[in-house]
């Protein structure tokens, strides 16, 4: 389907897995509004969602999935959530999947990525940027926000100086994901605290390691930045748990209020996700009895639907209201 000169692109495209319930949320926003919606999760290339176009100063044609069809023309905005990576027939061997998925990236990225005046929440390559960890730190502190003393090194013979500058309690803390597989085996690396042996272990040389003071906290706050609106909440841990140090150890001991950030670090936090090209983000903080807010994370595709469902935050309403342009 192409669009006469008069017509408007008024479809929205999410890309994510058949499973995930955020984005759940926000297609029945969409629907509720009337929204045109097409639905599709890479992973189904090129087995059962398909690419056809043509190119002729613009580009022109259809992606096709068992479900129905969207032309490029026709889309307005794209919802990144969590997409999954290409799959291609076991008759394939390793480099030739390999080629595959190269050629598949490069083509149906790229399409998207020329689509003019579209709407991304998020644009991949700006998230993709966001996802590193001193990018992070360093973004959110030219904004004003508060952020923990850290270290990063691969360094063991360096741990006795580089934990005096982190004060007398340390966390270590991963740079990428908290989940590590190892086949079938899927293991969770928490933020863990260190001591100067640990820091010292021959075995810190083998990868970059991140270091932090360990900030007394009083609770944690998790931000869902959607546009230029941020929807906050206090994670709470019950009394009979005792402190946990990552609250993601343990969910069903914690218990959620929605809460208005202080409107410096509200300012500051949006600051930095325009700076990182960012309209969606989920952003953690560390928050001590002084009520000073240390940022510690941000998420550029981060879960927020467990957030809604204990709060009632409009998180999806915002997002859908992003996508089709009502925000504006």
């Amino acid at each position: 389907m192409n669009l006469e000169p008069d017509e408007v692109a008024d479809t929205v495209l999410v890309l994510t897995e058949p499973s995930d319930k955020s984005a759940d949320l926000v297609v029945r926003e969409l629907e509720r509004r009337n929204a045109q919606v097409f639905r599709a999760d890479t992973g189904d290339f090129p087995l059962s969602l398909n690419v056809s176009v043509w190119f002729d100063g613009s580009w022109h044609g259809e992606i096709r999935s068992p479900d129905g069809a969207v032309g490029l023309r026709d889309i307005r905005s794209v919802y990144v959530r969590r997409p999954t990576a290409f799959t291609f027939p076991p008759s394939m061997n390793d480099a030739e999947q390999r080629f595959a998925a190269r050629e598949a990236r490069r083509a149906v990225g790229g399409l998207l990525m020329s689509l003019p005046g579209c709407t991304w929440v998020n644009h991949p390559s700006k998230a993709a940027d966001a996802e590193y960890k001193p990018l992070q730190l360093v973004t959110a502190a030219a904004c004003g926000l508060a952020v923990p003393r850290t270290v990063i090194t691969n360094v063991p013979g360096d741990a006795a100086d580089l934990s005096g500058r982190l004060g007398g309690s340390v966390v270590y803390k991963t740079l990428s994901g908290a989940s590590v597989s190892d086949g079938e085996r899927v293991s969770l690396v928490y933020t863990t605290p260190v001591t100067v042996a640990d820091m010292a272990d021959d075995r810190v040389a083998l990868t970059a390691h991140q270091f932090q003071e360990r900030i007394p906290k009083v609770r944690d706050v998790r931000a869902t930045v959607v546009g230029r609106r941020v929807f906050a909440a206090n994670i709470l841990v019950d009394d009979d748990a005792g402190e946990l140090l990552d609250w993601r150890a343990d969910y069903q001991a914690l218990r959620y209020e929605p809460v208005d950030l202080p409107e410096g670090v509200k300012s500051a936090l949006l600051t930095m996700t325009e700076q990182l090209g960012l309209t969606f983000a989920a952003a953690d903080f560390v928050v001590t009895a002084d009520d000073t807010h240390y940022f510690v994370d941000l998420n550029p595709s981060g879960q927020w639907g467990w957030i809604v469902d204990a709060t009632a935050l409009p998180i999806a309403e915002a997002i859908a209201a992003l996508l089709t342009g009502e925000d504006q």
